[in-house]
């Protein structure tokens, strides 16, 4: 499991507590947010084939934290919007739809849970990725484009260099 996990992402500075408390069926830290790993078991001896890692959106918590805002406001974005860290798929298995499963599970959670935004980063170089997205409900906003969460553009999350957001909007 952890094999797999690390392939998307082996900088995730939680990634063997995911491990250890994905039998348990739990995921959540003290902090405010949900942290999730899900992941996708085949039958038989097959084992893990896929899974997904979602967290708060952590650098705007920093900057908000930075700027003083009242911790109900932190707290407030923490437990409304989150960031779809990664999804990894076995590669034989690609094409199989347990990445489509995985994320709709994940959207299923977090709107189950009152969350109103969904995000992702993705390369701009891949635009089958953004469209495979679109297929599950997300929009890309175009390469260096923000999501704005302030009607003035106050607060807002940014992609890194060549990236682009994925966002879908629960209602």
């Amino acid at each position: 499991m952890l094999e797999l996990l690390s392939t998307i992402d082996t900088e995730y500075d939680d990634l063997d507590y995911a491990v250890q408390h994905i039998d348990a069926g739990t995921y959540a830290t003290s902090g405010a947010g949900l942290r999730r790993a899900l992941v996708a078991e085949a039958e038989g001896d097959a084992g893990l084939v896929g899974a997904l890692l979602a967290l708060p959106p952590a650098s705007l918590l920093r900057r908000l934290q930075m700027a003083q805002a009242p911790r109900s406001v932190v707290g407030g974005v923490a437990r409304s919007i989150a960031k779809l860290k990664a999804v990894a798929v076995a590669p034989e298995r690609r094409g199989d739809g347990i990445g489509e499963a995985l994320v709709r599970a994940f959207v299923g959670e977090y709107s189950a849970a009152d969350y109103e935004v969904l995000y992702a980063q993705v390369d701009v170089d891949k635009p089958a990725l953004a469209r495979w997205y679109g297929r599950l409900g997300f929009e890309a906003l175009g390469e260096g484009a923000p999501l704005r969460l302030h009607p003035q553009g106050q607060v807002a999350i940014y992609p890194v260099g060549a990236e682009q957001l994925v966002v879908r909007v629960l209602t």
